[in-house]
Order: C-alpha cells, then sequence, then structure tokens
C-alpha cells in the first residue's frame, strides 16, 4: 500500500489548500523528507493524516489526542481548534476543513481496486463531519453497507496499531515505559492486533458464543433456570455498566456547562478589576511568605559580607599587611638551627670516618668528601634563609592561615558575591513590593458588593465541579468492579453450558462447534508460540543491527499470558534488564527495534511517517538507523525532521541514496505551504530560506 497524494485544507497552519504528492517511480529509494523549522506544520501534517483517516475517533489511536479532545471539552470543541484561524475569524469565509488521501496498492477481497481516495472534512458552523471513499473514482456498495470508518479501520488500518506506523520518534520511547497492568493490557491489545493472534481470539469467542445459545436450548429446566437466571445477572450487570458509562457522559457534559460559566463569572471578575481568584490569592499569601523569609536569608549573607568590607576598603594598606603576614610566616616556616646543622655535620663526619676505616682510602680523597658534603649543606641552609627586617606582628601558623583565607576571598570573590547578593536583595525586595500591592488590591475588592458576589457564586460552581470530578472517579471505579463481576459470570454461565444435555441436532451442532473451538484453541496456543519465537529473534536480531554495544542485549524474551504481552530484554548474565535504567537513546532504540520487528511480523504494507527522527541518537546510532532501520521498514517511508538537529548534512549524505522526494515547509504571515525540491539541493536551499529552520 502506498501514499500517492495528501491534501489539507485549512488544516491549522496549513491556509487554503495544500496539495502534496509523493512520487512512486523508484522501489530501491523509499524515503521522502519533509522538513521544516518547529512551529510550521511537521507535526501538524502527521496529525492531519491521523484525523483523516479516522475523525472523532483519534482518541483510539494514541492517548495525545484523548487528552487534547479532553482538554477541549469534547470532539467538537477540539474539531473547531483545527480550523486555520484566519479563516475562523473571518466572517465571509466558509468555516470548513479537510483532508484527503489518495492511496493505491490496496487489497480488499472480492473488489477490484486501483486507488481509494478519503475525504474527511468538518464543517464548525453546524458541528457536523462528513466522509466520502471512494474507490477507483466511484462510491462503493461495500463501504456504504459496513460504514465509513469501519471500512477504513477493517481494509485499511485498524485504529490500534495506526500507533506504530504514524509515530513520533521521541514519544515513542514510552514502549519502552510501560509499567501498570492497565498499560500492559492497552498496549497487549495492539501487539495482539499486529501479530494477528486478535482475530483468532476473536473467531473462538464468537464459536462459544454460538455453542452457548445450542446449550441453553437444549438444557434441562433446572440447569436452563440456572443458566438463564446467570445470563439475566449478566445482562442486568451490563444495563449497570452502561448506566454508569451515560452517567460519566452527563456529568462530563456538566462540568463543561459548568466550567463555561465559571469562566463568565471570572470574566465578570476581571471587568470589575479583580482578576485575582481565591486560590490566586491564597497562592500570592504564600509567595509574599516565601519572599519575606528569602529577605532574611539574603540580609543575613550581606551582614557577614559586610563584616570584611573594612578590609575591602583599605585596599592597599591590606595588601601591605599581607605582605608582612606572609614574610613573617614563610621565615618561621624556613628558619633552622644552625647549631642543630652543624652537630648534624660532626655525627656525618663521624660515621664517614668510621665507614672509610675499613676501607683502604686514601685521607685526602676522605677529607675532600667530608668538605663537598659540609660545604653544600650549609650553602643550602644559607640560600632558604629569610630575612625580615623587623617582626611586627608575631601570630601563630592558624592566625596566619585564617588571614590568607580572608585575603584570597577578598581577592577572588568578594567583589563577585557582594554584586550578586546585593542584586538578589534588591530583586526580591521589588518582586516582594509587587506582590504586596497584588494582596492588597484584591483584599481590598473584597469589600465590593457585586466582586463579593461573583466570587461566592464561582466558589460555589467551582465546589459542584470538584464534587462531579470526585462522583467520575467512583463511577469509573464501579466499572471496573462490574466489569470484573461480568467476567465472573461469563465464565460460570460458559461452564455451566459445557453441562447441559442437548438434542440430537443440537448434540451435532456442538460436537462440530466443540470441535473447531478445539482445533482453534490448540492454532492459538501453535500461532503464540510461534509468533513468541519469531517476535524474540526479530527484536534481537534489529537490536543487534542498531545497538554498538556488544552482548548488551543477550536475549529477547516475549512473554505471553492470557491477555498480557510482555517484552524482556536480558543481560549476558540472564538478568531482565530494567528499562528505566537504560538511557533515553537506548530506550527508544528498544523501541524503534520493536516497531520494526512488529511491522515486519504483521505483514503489513503500510506506509511509515516518523516526526522527529534521530532525535535522542548519538552519531553512532544514528548511523545505524539511517543505513538499517529507516531503508528497510516499509516500502514508503516519510520524515519530518528539523535539519541540523534532527539530521545534520553528514546524517542526510548517508540517508540520500534511499531518498526519492524532499519538500520544505515555508511560513509566511503565519500560514504554512509545502514545495518540492530536488534531493540533492534540499541543504542548499534551506541555507537560503531562513524562515525553514533555525539550528
Amino acid at each position: 500500500m502506498r501514499i500517492n497524494k495528501v491534501i489539507l485544507n485549512n488544516f491549522r497552519i496549513y491556509k487554503g489548500k495544500n496539495e502534496i504528492h509523493f512520487s512512486n517511480h523508484d522501489e530501491s529509494k523509499n524515503i521522502s523528507i519533509i522538513a521544516g523549522q518547529n512551529g510550521f506544520g511537521k507535526t501538524t501534517f502527521l496529525s492531519a493524516l491521523v484525523w483523516g483517516f479516522y475523525g472523532r475517533l483519534i482518541s483510539d489511536v494514541d492517548e495525545k489526542y484523548k487528552k487534547e479532545i479532553y482538554e477541549s471539552g469534547g470532539y467538537k470543541k477540539y474539531a473547531k481548534t483545527i480550523l486555520n484561524k484566519d479563516i475562523y475569524n473571518n466572517e465571509k469565509e466558509t468555516k470548513i476543513f479537510s483532508v484527503e488521501i489518495e492511496l493505491s496498492d490496496v487489497y480488499i477481497p472480492s473488489v477490484p481496486c486501483k486507488n481509494i481516495v478519503i475525504k474527511r472534512e468538518f464543517d464548525v458552523n453546524t458541528e457536523k463531519e462528513f466522509v466520502k471513499i471512494l474507490i477507483d473514482g466511484f462510491e462503493n456498495e461495500l463501504t456504504k453497507e459496513v460504514g465509513a470508518d469501519l471500512f477504513i479501520n477493517d481494509f485499511i488500518l485498524p485504529r490500534e496499531i495506526a500507533k506504530f506506523f504514524l509515530f513520533d520518534a521521541e514519544k515513542i520511547v514510552s514502549l519502552a515505559e510501560i509499567k501498570t497492568i492497565h498499560e500492559k493490557r492497552k498496549l497487549s491489545k495492539a501487539y495482539s492486533e499486529v501479530l494477528g493472534i486478535n482475530k483468532y481470539e476473536k473467531l473462538k469467542k464468537n464459536l462459544e458464543s454460538l455453542q452457548i445459545k445450542f446449550r441453553k436450548k437444549s438444557a434441562s429446566k433446572k440447569d436452563r433456570n440456572k443458566l438463564e437466571k446467570l445470563q439475566l445477572e449478566a445482562e442486568d450487570t451490563r444495563k449497570l455498566i452502561e448506566i454508569n458509562e451515560s452517567r460519566i457522559k452527563s456529568n462530563q457534559d456538566e462540568i463543561e456547562r459548568l466550567k463555561d460559566l465559571s469562566e463568565e463569572y471570572q470574566e465578570k471578575l476581571i471587568r470589575e478589576g479583580n482578576t485575582m481568584t481565591v486560590e490566586d490569592l491564597i497562592r500570592h499569601k504564600k509567595l509574599r511568605d516565601t519572599l519575606k523569609a528569602q529577605s532574611v536569608e539574603i540580609k543575613a549573607k550581606l551582614k557577614e559580607l559586610l563584616e570584611l568590607a573594612p578590609f575591602a576598603i583599605a585596599g592597599s594598606k591590606t595588601r601591605l599587611l599581607y605582605n608582612q603576614i606572609y614574610a613573617e610566616f614563610q621565615q618561621k616556616q624556613k628558619q633552622i638551627d644552625i647549631n642543630f646543622i652543624k652537630t648534624k655535620i660532626e655525627t656525618i663526619k663521624e660515621k664517614i670516618n668510621n665507614q672509610f676505616e675499613t676501607k683502604t682510602i686514601p685521607n685526602d680523597i676522605k677529607n675532600e668528601v667530608i668538605k663537598i658534603i659540609s660545604e653544600t649543606i650549609l650553602e643550602d641552609i644559607g640560600q632558604q634563609k629569610v630575612t625580615v627586617e623587623k617582626i611586627l606582628l608575631d601570630l601563630n601558623a592558624e592566625q596566619s592561615n585564617e588571614f590568607f583565607a580572608i585575603y584570597d576571598n577578598l581577592k577572588n570573590s568578594f567583589n563577585v558575591l557582594f554584586k550578586q547578593i546585593v542584586k538578589e536583595e534588591r530583586n526580591n525586595r521589588i518582586f516582594l513590593a509587587k506582590t504586596l500591592k497584588k494582596i492588597s488590591n484584591a483584599e481590598s475588592k473584597e469589600a465590593d458588593v457585586l466582586t463579593k458576589k461573583y466570587k461566592t457564586e464561582k466558589a460555589i460552581i467551582d465546589k459542584k465541579i470538584k464534587e462531579l470530578t470526585i462522583e467520575q472517579n467512583k463511577l469509573y471505579e464501579e466499572i471496573g468492579a462490574l466489569q470484573q463481576k461480568l467476567t465472573t459470570k461469563s465464565k460460570l454461565i460458559s461452564e455451566l453450558a459445557k453441562r447441559v444435555k442437548l438434542d440430537d441436532l443440537d448434540d451435532k451442532k456442538d460436537k462440530v462447534t466443540s470441535r473447531l473451538i478445539k482445533e482453534l484453541n490448540d492454532f492459538i496456543i501453535r500461532y503464540k508460540s510461534e509468533k513468541k519465537f519469531s517476535l524474540q529473534q526479530r527484536i534481537k536480531q534489529e537490536l543487534v543491527k542498531l545497538m554498538h554495544k556488544k552482548d548488551f542485549i543477550s536475549e529477547v524474551d516475549v512473554v505471553i499470558s492470557n491477555d498480557i504481552i510482555d517484552i524482556n530484554l536480558i543481560d549476558r548474565n540472564g538478568n531482565i534488564i530494567d528499562k528505566e535504567t537504560l538511557s533515553k537513546g537506548e530506550q527508544q532504540l528498544f523501541a524503534t527495534a520493536l516497531l520494526k520487528s512488529l511491522v515486519d511480523e504483521s505483514g503489513i504494507q503500510f506506509p511509515v511517517f516518523i516526526d522527529s527522527p534521530l532525535q535522542k541518537f548519538d552519531k553512532k546510532h544514528s548511523q545505524n538507523i539511517i543505513t538499517e532501520f529507516y531503508p528497510s521498514i516499509s516500502k514508503q517511508v516519510i520524515l519530518f525532521p528539523l535539519l541540523e538537529k534532527e539530521l545534520t548534512k553528514k546524517e542526510y549524505d548517508l540517508l540520500l541514496p534511499y531518498v526519492s522526494q524532499t519538500f520544505i515547509i515555508e511560513n509566511n504571515d503565519d500560514s504554512s505551504k509545502i514545495t518540492e525540491c530536488k534531493p540533492n539541493e534540499l541543504f542548499n536551499l534551506i541555507e537560503n530560506k531562513n524562515n525553514v529552520y533555525t539550528h
């Protein structure tokens, strides 16, 4: 599968129609590059693709979109933020944005297909979303029958695995940071979908449901009643879950309404001249107390420095004092007792005489040796002698060292430190005065009747929002407990259904179904084992290619347990490596190797889009990624680098043999457009376009 063309219309920073065509003439050159400065629309382009495929269902693709929708106050409000700002603020313009994607080489069972066009648009005024799918230029009954979103999910790319093909390389390290069971279960669902395990599990569940229907129909009265009772209880549990989900939705709508009302009261307070909320006032009072405490500390430091100020003021006098103390100190250090040295010399002479008596050495040589030693020692003593004309201070060693420390402080750091503390004191005083003024103004407004009323009403609303949020959390907890209860009931229903007696016809159906379930279960076990082994080998192989640490990863262990798929890295000693101890670059290498392995194992031929490539890699790892990862991960790879930061000229030269097309995102008047350029001219053109990137 390939993407031939993408058209963005009024999608955020892309004002008007922006059309980009991807060529398909050389399979050995599978990489396209779209370069642009931060804020010019690289990530926006990737988000536009995700929205173009999934629309309101993008929250199922990545937590990032789910969070953005929640913070916007729901999908419709989120969608309004997508429309280009100039278009949104211009009353004459039509308030519609859209994304169109043209695909080729798509295989759809029993449907001839050369290309597919997906066009999704959103009307901000009517708050309605429209999707049109054309197969070879015409609408197809299949897309009408199953629905556009289901068609895209089942025949183009499932939402659960889109994150493995459309991703931000800087944030993909999250694959190495999964900790909780909930996170593992959610990611395992995506793994299962990629590896093809999920479709067989679904088929098995469908067969088990069919078998329960056969057995319920043929059950004895006692078992039938028990089975029906359990099914009623299970149905009641499902209804309770639905009620809680409905209450959650209702509460969320109410929370959004109350937030809007709270903002209205805040605007009224601003108009009345009171821009500070109760929370802000409390925060400012805490800041005031902190600044006062800091002021005391700064003044204490200043007082310590002021004790040294007289020495600093004295200047040259302090220097003379230092010279006198140093000279006296040196004289004491180097002063030697001459009589003691002469006694030692005599001792040396005596020892030399005693030694020479046993040797046949002439006296003139012996006397010459003694003379040389005596004169050398006395000469050295004479050179080391320090003379001070007059002892004035006579400080001991401890007192001298204390003064030297003070002098060194005055000479090297006193001036800088003094200026710094004075600056800190001034800044603290100014900031404290501003904070006190804000508090004073806010407290003076408290007496205003209208302001007081608005604040009271806002406090009541904010309290309701807090209470509803607490209730939401409880409802989520109840849903978790009910789902656990439903799972238990379903298991009991399944076990009871196996014990019932069947009619002849249903018995035959049941036997066939049982045989199929057993065969399918055996197949799933074998399939999981094969995928486990295959995935282990692929991940290890990719890590060996990408990492430059030899034998850092000895083995890779894929653990498949019920609905959890976990991936462990084993060191040379057979210990599991805690992925949190890996550097960010190593975590990204692991995530990269995992992505490549999953893509290869899935057999899904879909273009790979990568934002912020090479973000955490050193030169060695970057080279491995360029030569081993990008050329092989997919037949079509689109990179969105920040040049000279995420992709240097040297790295680009390594990548150039695999590059088929390059594009530049240019920005004028806060509006971006994409233009194509020749691959070998990309960096030269960039140097002449200061508005494309920064170093």
